[in-house]
């Protein structure tokens, strides 16, 4: 495989991409105001089943959608109205509002009970856990908090973090899916114990099945009326071919790539009606789409070109600003064998042509070309941080170690950021709770308290000035990772226990084995995997303040403890000297020295192994991801001053990376430091942002370091690479003049956007980030 040139868009495209950067993503213009609302109180009307009200609100939102057959496309659809503008309440008192709602079809009267109706659909389900002990509490937050006592956010309920089985319904359409749905039900024994809530999910499945078949139904009728009066010829061979796809797909078995392509893109339309389009993904898109466009290019339907042209759509179809919509290229297939086709290299290029921010990611092993690792490694050096990397040598044995079968761990795709699924057989629960190591660390030296405000948040592990050594010390911290980490389980499967009673989620459930064999919701024990995915942060200044504490208190007694705490209530005001020798004297983590580097693998294999022996209500696993998102930076305004140098209120490194400055020794020695740590054990993914300044990987002979560079670090064994192709001097111009400056793309935290659309809060945590030069 060679690395092919630019290709120039047709006009055509370029013509869409313009499009759909002004209306920021594939939304209808002019959609009427409180279209969802009026889909959910008219399925709450019919239905007293949480799940057929859900199933039906889908049904409700295909029939009141506005369908626009635009100008130059050849993919139709546009999102439900859940996803945009999303589920408004109207208020009866603005006669603009009951003037909306009447263009809908409903009454004055009808209007008030609209908004009382949603209410108390939105009102959170707890019958089926009371309740919660005060004291379980402690040490939860949630996003945004300003308690220094914040460890742990934990949700438990998820929605939308997930991948579908999009290729069955390329192969089988909505229609074969409903007929697997009744032969279920016919099959069954009603007088069977389980029946009656087997029956209620086939109920809504049947719904859910509909609203596909509809949904297609309606584009193709717009279609075809709109061809029917169209004078041109290529635009009336352009409405006639929408219409005969859509007359087909979603609701059968796609035969050509159009058609697939089509099927696929109003299935997801359909699932983000459901639950939003925020990290709604489409998975492993070359193995998906590969048959038929290889069955294309056998029968002479279809050229390369025009298989580009069609991705290149597709893509603008899913354009949005802040796009977590994840695809992912190669890896392995399901016999173990190496999953590059061409359509994994065409999908790099028509990425590369258009030069959007995708969430494009490529799937590593040992036998990967290394011509497509090249080929990414050019898309790569043009700036933006994608693609990014996962590493199935690694990923692959963490997930069959817990429990997935060694065809599905190859299936493996991300969701939205970096987590990890099986797609269409799992509920991963992604990012279920989310737990800052550095807190802990931080209550360990205050005994379980938090030193801002005194409050006891942590078990009282001893006083600091007490321990007689550094594993006393460590022993402590590990007391209050435990506590605090069984807390947050705890919350964790009161959500899980929540959302099985209030919130069901019966599209997905549809797009999902077993769910409709077993007869059971995604969120009542209906998949083949179950789990839920915790974030741990603060690896990094985790370990750097443990290597400070070990070496410079317990092993060399350069620093009293009494010093040290004083110097930490302090934020370091009159300690900076102190603070200085914490900064530079031990070696910090990114630099290639393994005594910083044991204690961060140490730190991240320990809170694995805690989370390898926790359960969920359903009997499912707690996998880890070593991930951090944005939420560094929440969780550093949560922490006051730590043993690293760190003043108060100051962020985290993100993920896996050294703290923002201090990998100083090159990115070799970065990658060196990023290869120690558990990877293989990470089931939920790890992350890492590496960045490389633009003349390290200038011209051909850069592109071939990068490759060789990635190629030996996924080797090594770091599980998730993403490269930040950029420099101090571009990001600085950027934020002077954004209009003229601010389209250059970065990466973030595990997805990229556009530099000027990025807050500068955290503009100025990307630029303090090592730029590596060497």
């Amino acid at each position: 495989m060679t690395t092919p040139s630019p290709t120039s868009l047709s006009s055509r495209i370029e013509r869409l991409k313009t499009v759909i950067q002004r209306r920021r993503g594939s939304f209808p213009e002019g959609a009427p105001p409180f279209a969802a609302a009026v889909a959910l109180f008219r399925a709450l009307a019919r239905c007293r089943s949480r799940v057929q009200v859900r199933a039906e609100f889908l049904r409700e939102e295909v029939e009141r959608a506005r369908i626009e057959i635009e100008p130059d496309w050849t993919l139709a659809g546009q999102h439900l109205p859940m996803a945009a503008p999303g589920l408004q309440l109207p208020d009866p008192a603005q006669s603009e509002h009951r003037a909306a709602l009447r263009e809908l079809g409903l009454s004055e009267e009808e209007a008030g009970r609209v908004r009382e109706a949603i209410t108390a659909w939105r009102q959170p389900a707890g019958y089926a856990v009371g309740e919660e002990e005060p004291e379980y509490g402690a040490g939860r937050g949630n996003w945004g908090g300003t308690d220094t006592g914040i460890v742990y956010w934990a949700w438990g309920w998820m929605e939308n973090h997930s991948i579908r089985d999009y290729a069955k319904v390329l192969r089988l359409g909505f229609a074969g899916i409903r007929a697997e749905v009744e032969r279920e039900l016919a099959a069954a024994d009603r007088a069977a114990p389980d029946y009656a809530r087997a029956e209620n999910f086939w109920r809504a499945a049947l719904a859910v099945c509909d609203a596909g078949l509809r949904l297609g139904r309606r584009y193709a009728e717009a279609a075809r009326r709109q061809a029917e009066s169209a004078a041109d010829p290529d635009e009336k061979a352009r409405l006639t071919g929408i219409a005969e796809r859509c007359e087909r797909v979603p609701a059968e078995g796609a035969r050509t790539l159009a058609e697939a392509v089509q099927s696929l893109w109003l299935a997801h339309i359909l699932t983000c009606g459901e639950d939003g389009i925020n990290a709604n993904s489409l998975g492993r898109l070359d193995q998906i789409l590969y048959p038929y466009y290889a069955a294309d290019l056998a029968a002479g339907r279809l050229d390369r070109a025009g298989a580009r042209e069609l991705m290149e759509e597709l893509a603008c179809r899913l354009y949005l600003e802040y796009d977590v919509q994840a695809i992912v290229l190669g890896g392995q297939t399901r016999d173990g064998q190496d999953a590059v086709n061409d359509l994994s290299a065409l999908i790099l290029e028509a990425t590369r042509n258009l030069g959007f921010i995708r969430d494009l990611s490529i799937r590593w092993h040992s036998g990967t070309p290394a011509s497509f690792l090249e080929l990414a490694a050019d898309l790569i050096a043009r700036g933006g941080g994608i693609p990014f990397l996962f590493n199935d040598d690694c990923f692959i044995p963490a997930l069959t170690e817990r429990g997935i079968a060694l065809e599905d761990a190859r299936d493996y795709a991300p969701i939205g950021c970096i987590e990890l699924t099986i797609p269409g057989r799992a509920n991963p629960h992604a990012v279920s709770g989310w737990f800052n190591s550095t807190k802990c660390l931080e209550l360990a030296m205050f005994d379980g308290c938090d030193p801002a405000t005194g409050r006891a948040i942590g078990p009282r592990t001893g006083a600091f000035e007490r321990f007689p050594d550094f594993e006393a010390f460590y022993a402590a911290y590990a007391r209050q990772v435990e506590a605090l980490a069984r807390n947050m389980v705890y919350h964790c499967n009161r959500g899980e226990l929540a959302q099985r009673e209030g919130g069901p989620l019966p599209c997905w459930s549809v797009l999902t084995d077993d769910c409709i064999r077993r007869g059971r919701d995604i969120t009542d024990g209906g998949p083949v995997y179950n789990y839920h995915s915790i974030c741990f942060l603060g690896t990094a200044n985790t370990a750097d303040s443990l290597m400070a504490v070990k070496q410079l208190v317990f092993d060399e007694s350069r620093v009293s403890r009494a010093e040290l705490l004083t110097a930490l209530r302090a934020n370091f005001q009159g300690y900076e000297p102190l603070r200085q020798m914490l900064l530079t004297r031990p070696p910090k983590y990114g630099n290639d020295r393994v005594e910083v580097d044991d204690l961060a693998r140490r730190v991240c294999d320990d809170f694995i192994t805690l989370m390898d022996r926790q359960r969920s209500p359903l009997g499912g696993r707690y996998f880890v991801h070593l991930f951090s998102f944005l939420c560094n930076l929440q969780f550093g305004k949560n922490l006051g001053a730590t043993p690293d140098g760190r003043l108060a209120g100051e962020p985290l490194a993100y993920s896996l990376s050294a703290n923002q400055g201090r990998d100083l020794s090159g990115v070799t020695a970065m990658l060196n430091s990023l290869a120690r740590l558990p990877h293989r054990r990470a089931a939920g993914a790890s992350a890492a942002i590496v960045e490389i300044t633009p003349a390290l990987v200038e011209g051909a002979a850069g592109v071939r370091t990068l490759a060789q560079l990635t190629a030996t670090a996924l080797r090594l064994g770091v599980g998730q690479l993403q490269w930040n192709v950029t420099n101090v001097e571009r990001l600085r111009q950027a934020q002077r003049d954004p209009e003229r400056f601010g389209n250059i793309a970065v990466r973030i935290a595990g997805y990229s956007q556009m530099f000027k659309l990025v807050h500068p809060e955290l503009q100025e945590h990307i630029i303090a980030r090592t730029k590596h030069g060497r």
